[in-house]
């Protein structure tokens, strides 16, 4: 038996693994990552459209998403104790410089994702922390008071902690396809229903099929179902399957898990105009230009396409009705693209099963950070600060629970 023990083994070379062995690093010695893809932080470098939006500065006033109040109230309030101001302090000190957005976006002042993962690359090798790329791990026992780890190809580790930090189900092209739940489950953890967050959404195209490739800036889009709602602006894109865009991809973090319940959205193509306005101008339009075929009415007003879409499902010859569509184009959600093209996780290993420091309740010893968690945030840099926020608890926790070991 290999008679090296490791003072913390992270699984997961993801943003909360690579944080967490950052953080460590600074106190502990014999620190293994294990990352299961060819390198580390490939998902990271991607975020934010390659430009790493790594933070929000509403991240503390926003509330983020679980399957229970419980597990939601609580991550809100380990994102208000390690909040944006700590993550820009974390990052200063490995040498980048962040900066926000007029949307309170924050990125590396360099528009570079890649600039974070190298940071924390470069910091923990020079701190000596074991990076193991290629390795999967496959199966975690706890024998006394060790942690035994095996490997895909047979290989074990052994160490005094233990942290998932392997993510959740989305973009498996990162190396994030769900397996990881099974490390927890295994030692008796529970798993919620997973769902895709922060994705595009499949709808009923009998009405938006003249609209493919038509992008509308701006837009307010409602979401319905029951009894509830909920409205954003951004960008919307028309496509063969239903939407995508800015707006649907925030939509759908509220949505994800209520799809099967019927789930109905309206399009506001125009919201800088009211409904009276837009409706004394097709009037005029009418009046004025009386051979103008019907459908033509709203061009110049919006998009011709949408212009001949929208009147195509008014009532004939009721501007009344037409304007109301175009103030509330209507489509019924039928789906998502799924996990593979979602960049978030919706469910995961339940807050209520771990202490406030992220311990799990059932295993002394084994803690969680990122998204194998119950936790999603909204579009726009809440997912990465909560990978910090919940990275700088688990590092909290095991520094002060392991002051004094020693490892061999």
């Amino acid at each position: 038996m290999d008679t090296k023990i490791f003072t913390t083994a992270i699984v997961g070379g993801g943003a909360s693994g690579l944080m967490l062995a950052s953080m460590l690093c600074q106190s502990q010695k014999n620190i293994a990552l294990f990352e299961r893809a060819d390198r580390v932080g490939k998902k990271l470098s991607a975020t934010g459209n390659g430009q790493g939006n790594i933070t929000n500065l509403a991240c503390e006033s926003t509330e983020y998403g679980s399957s229970t109040a419980f597990g939601a109230k609580k991550a809100s309030e380990i994102v208000c104790r390690y909040g944006k101001n700590a993550l820009f302090a974390f990052f200063e000190s490995l040498g980048v410089l962040l900066c926000a957005d007029e949307r309170g976006r924050v990125y590396p002042a360099g528009r570079q994702a890649s600039a974070l993962t190298d940071a924390l690359r470069f910091f923990i090798a020079e701190k000596g922390v074991q990076t193991v790329t290629g390795a999967r791990v496959v199966a975690i026992k706890k024998q006394k008071s060790v942690f035994e780890l095996t490997m895909e190809n047979g290989e074990r580790h052994y160490a005094r902690t233990v942290a998932l930090c392997a993510g959740g189900k989305a973009s498996k092209n990162f190396g994030t396809d769900g397996s990881a739940y099974a490390l927890a489950t295994g030692m008796g953890h529970t798993l919620t229903s997973l769902y895709p967050s922060l994705v595009q959404l499949k709808t009923e195209v009998k009405n938006s099929k003249t609209l493919k490739g038509i992008r509308v800036a701006d837009a307010v889009v409602t979401a319905y179902w029951g009894k509830e709602t909920q409205t954003l602006t951004g960008d919307v894109i028309f496509t063969d399957y239903g939407v995508s865009g800015d707006a649907i991809f925030r939509i759908s973090s509220y949505i994800a898990d209520k799809i099967q319940q019927g789930v109905r959205l309206t399009i506001d193509f125009l919201p800088q105009f009211s409904y009276e306005k837009i409706l004394a101008l097709v009037v005029k339009k009418r009046e004025r230009f009386p051979n103008t075929p019907y459908g033509e009415l709203l061009c110049g007003i919006v998009n011709n396409q949408i212009g001949r879409a929208v009147m195509k499902l008014a009532s004939d010859g009721d501007l009344r009705s037409a304007v109301k569509i175009l103030k509330a184009f209507p489509l019924t959600v039928t789906g998502t693209l799924g996990f593979d093209y979602a960049q978030v996780t919706k469910g995961g290993i339940p807050l209520e099963e771990t202490d406030e420091n992220l311990q799990s309740n059932l295993v002394d010893g084994l803690y969680f950070a990122g998204e194998i968690l119950d936790v999603d945030g909204r579009c726009g840099g809440f997912n990465l600060q909560w990978a910090y926020s919940s990275a700088k608890t688990v590092a909290n926790a095991i520094i002060e629970k392991t002051r004094g070991q020693v490892c061999v």
